[in-house]
């Protein structure tokens, strides 16, 4: 059986410590005493230190150990890694030596120019981390350069999310958690990570992260902790247990935000069995991509992806109809228009459990081929980039009144966050995707990727958007034309199901026994 894929989306590769002690002796230039930043952070007084800067050639750069003493935080390095970790309230951020990368909590961000390590001590260049900072764990804080200080949020109306008290009740645990604002619940994303963790993120806003992490624990909450995203507040609590997903409200106008968790689900009884019976995978989404006055890409030939990927989806639907137990669902079975919120939408109405996005690929580069699986997840490379502009580009044929926000803002992404709980599920279904075809196809396994997708958005359940060829490519235009053909990605993508679904459903009666 297919196992699931140690996904990482971003990975950054460094040279041995020996190697990076001999490249900092040998090759790079040295670092040079320069002068000092002052750190003060108005909304915690007892917070305030002086950091020395360094110069290694243009770039003014900050001692690591040096930092961690200005802020007060713990710090930790490990040598075997040429790693260093930063320990302040809104979360951990990763300093890796020779990486231009930096990592918050699950999160990387990019600085302007590399850490650097010169066998002895680690350096970051210090406006491009301070701006990162700023951005993350110490939302609203800034760095005056002309002044030479770093400079934290204000001390009152910085933040809109505060403190949390938790309440054990007989049925379950009350996070009541502190706000100044109200806020949509609607667009309050909620999700269970697989290691433990609720984790809430509320667009619009922005955490005390100090304040978050010495909150009144009890119940099912072990820890609280929270960090600043871009357009949205993300608050994190350690569950004791496996639960099921939260109720979220709001009350007194806004100043308070309720979570609500019932107690666990005992492995035996009849609420046990109605929510497995819940999640059991007895509907699947099928996702035609394109239709209508939207073509897709066209073939150098003249062949259209949405007759394609409408053909093999009901070649996929028959063959799970007559040897499965599955209902299908299509979100068009004919040559019509759908736009790409209302495909979700109807896959949560249908209460699917699977959705799959069927497509073609189409790139000016005439010798690219192969089949890929997409993941919802944010892009992180150029060729993702590019993948979710063209995609998304449909939504200019929707009406004028489409309810998405500009492509790129944040908080299209991260409204799609509230099911990456389903992520490590989206991984497996993909990964077996790619196995069947490599099993059946004559022709390059591209991998399993990751992009910012519109009509992966708001689907509660697995869900992955795969590329079954180029239609681009003339051996591949010319194979895509063939019934056969069509026959093999749709057997392929039936035996992934299966396999999936075997793993799925098993898991449940595993909870259960």
């Amino acid at each position: 059986m297919l196992k699931p894929p140690h996904f990482q989306p971003l990975q950054f590769h460094r040279p041995p410590r020996l190697v990076a002690a001999l490249i900092a002796a040998v090759i790079l230039v040295p670092v040079l005493r320069a002068g000092e930043i002052k750190v003060i952070l108005p909304s915690h007084p007892g917070t305030k230190g002086v950091v020395d800067t360094f110069m290694r050639g243009p770039i003014e750069y900050l001692n690591v150990e040096d930092l961690a003493a200005a802020f007060s935080i713990g710090f930790y390095t490990n040598s075997d890694v040429d790693k260093n970790v930063l320990y302040f309230r809104g979360g951990e951020v990763k300093v890796t030596a020779f990486s231009s990368f930096i990592v918050v909590e699950d999160r990387a961000y990019q600085m302007t120019t590399p850490s650097y390590f010169d066998g002895k001590s680690y350096f970051v260049p210090a406006k491009s981390f301070f701006d990162i900072l700023g951005r993350s764990v110490l939302p609203g804080s800034r760095y005056d350069e002309s002044r030479r200080l770093f400079i934290g949020a204000p001390a009152s109306g910085a933040f809109n999310i505060h403190s949390a008290v938790v309440e054990s009740k007989s049925n379950g645990t009350l996070i009541r958690i502190k706000t100044s604002r109200l806020f949509d619940g609607k667009n309050i994303v909620r999700y269970i990570t697989d290691n433990g963790w609720l984790v809430v993120q509320v667009p619009g806003g922005k955490v005390d992260t100090l304040a978050l992490a010495q909150s009144q624990l009890g119940g099912l909450i072990r820890s609280a902790r929270g960090r600043q995203l871009e357009n949205s507040g993300e608050i994190r609590f350690r569950l004791t247990d496996r639960v099921s997903l939260p109720e979220i409200y709001q009350v007194d106008d806004g100043a308070e935000l309720h979570i609500s968790i019932r107690n666990p689900v005992g492995g035996s009884g009849k609420r046990a069995d109605d929510i497995r019976k819940q999640w059991y995978l007895d509907t699947i989404v099928l996702d035609p991509g394109h239709g209508g006055k939207d073509p897709g890409t066209t073939s150098p030939g003249g062949l259209k992806e949405k007759t394609i990927t409408l053909d093999v989806a009901r070649r996929l639907g028959r063959l799970l109809r007559q040897k499965s137990d599955m209902r299908v669902v299509y979100t068009r079975d004919e040559d019509v228009f759908v736009p790409l919120f209302q495909r979700t939408r109807l896959a949560n109405e249908a209460g699917g459990k699977i959705f799959i996005s069927i497509h073609v690929n189409g790139v000016e580069n005439r010798s690219a081929r192969g089949f890929e699986a997409w993941l919802l997840a944010p892009a992180n490379t150029p060729e993702a980039i590019e993948m979710a502009r063209r995609e998304n580009s449909v939504i200019a044929l929707e009406e004028s009144n489409h309810p998405y926000t500009r492509f790129s803002d944040e908080s299209l992404i991260l409204s799609t966050m509230a099911h990456s709980a389903w992520m490590r599920e989206s991984e497996f279904l993909g990964a077996a995707m790619l196995d069947k075809f490599t099993s059946r196809l004559d022709t390059p396994n591209r991998g399993l990727k990751q992009t910012e997708l519109i009509v992966l958005i708001g689907a509660a359940m697995p869900k992955i958007l795969v590329e079954i060829g180029f239609i681009s490519n003339r051996l591949e235009e010319k194979k895509l034309g063939q019934s056969e053909y069509r026959q093999k990605i749709a057997q392929s993508m039936f035996e992934a199901i299966i396999e999936f679904k075997k793993t799925y459903d098993g898991t449940l009666r595993a909870d259960k026994s």
